[in-house]
């Protein structure tokens, strides 16, 4: 079990922190542009999350299972699923009766920070096989956002949304990957393969936290946080203690999981809402500003919350198991 320290995990979120803060300086000062926002998102999704992938999974030991990789990816789907579900459930405790407001309220609460906060923090605290097994936890989330997610936020599921969203060079990547790791082919790749991967794939993290702060700008225009407090209540009440919650329990107490999905679930259980949903919302006809809303209410709040979450739920592990 690695040695999980206060002092090491802010010293995981720091960085995320400070580069977001750096996105948001540049695109504030229009040093950066749409144009160069949308041609670094590409590289983003075309380059260096797929060369990630390979890095972290082709060839991982913890990966030549099948009986594990299922599992994995299952935690992943479950994870955002019951969470959207729950919290579109409690929306009513929290005073939201509007059924649009609803559904985006029970989607922002479920989609969580699984990438570009908790990937870094994983690799800060975690051997790089553990990372790669993240990875596929966060590729099972994706196809939960898409399917699950526009069920709840829309009413409907689109098999041609879920198509376009997921099947993307980050899932061939994947798939590669695994399909290599099963059949032993791995060991045939070149060693060329893995240091054009390892190269490309260490500038994803800055790139996509860089990404965030340069969106933040144009989100916070107009925006005032103090407006329609039951919603930020409530997002910090879901998101942030009763989710949490669950999943920190779903790691101590679910049978006949790998030790490493254990380590995943703690350190993701705490996440705040991803910017994502804002995006989402908006693509659908709802309220982007509550999802802005919860958004920054959670993500302050995790400053604090969410170090707490991961030394409790490691120091609970080591009791417990």
């Amino acid at each position: 079990m690695p040695e999980i320290s206060v002092s090491a995990i802010f010293t995981a979120i720091v960085p995320v922190v400070l580069t977001t803060a750096l996105g948001y300086l540049f695109r504030r000062k229009n040093w950066v542009d749409q144009n160069i926002q949308a041609g670094l998102m590409r590289l983003v999704i075309w380059a260096f999350t797929p060369a990630l992938v390979v890095d972290r999974v082709l060839g991982n030991p913890l990966l030549t299972d099948f009986s594990v990789v299922w599992k994995v990816a299952a935690a992943g789907f479950l994870s955002v699923s019951l969470g959207m579900l729950a919290a579109l459930f409690c929306a009513r405790f929290f005073g939201i009766s509007d059924a649009q407001t609803r559904r985006a309220f029970g989607y922002c609460c479920g989609v969580y920070n699984y990438g570009y906060i908790a990937l870094p923090i994983c690799m800060s605290l975690c051997p790089p096989e553990t990372v790669g097994m993240m990875l596929l936890f966060n590729s099972s989330i994706e196809v939960a956002v898409w399917s699950v997610g526009v069920a709840v936020l829309s009413g409907k599921m689109s098999l041609p949304e879920l198509a376009k969203s997921v099947v993307n060079p980050i899932f061939f990547a994947m798939v590669f990957c695994l399909v290599c790791n099963f059949t032993g082919w791995a060991d045939a790749v070149p060693a060329w393969v893995f240091g054009t991967a390892k190269s490309l794939g260490a500038c994803m993290i800055p790139c996509g936290i860089l990404l965030v702060g340069m969106a933040l700008p144009v989100l916070l225009n107009g925006f005032r946080l103090r407006d329609d407090p039951r919603v930020s209540v409530g997002a910090l009440a879901m998101r942030l203690l009763l989710v949490p919650a669950l999943m920190t329990a779903a790691a101590l107490f679910v049978p006949a999981i790998p030790q490493d999905l254990r380590f995943i679930l703690l350190i993701q259980a705490g996440m705040p809402t991803a910017m994502l949903p804002v995006v989402v919302v908006q693509f659908y006809g709802g309220d982007a500003r509550l999802a802005l809303r919860i958004v920054l209410t959670t993500s302050a709040a995790s400053l604090l919350t969410l170090p707490a979450w991961i030394k409790t739920g490691f120091w609970l592990l080591q009791k417990i198991r």
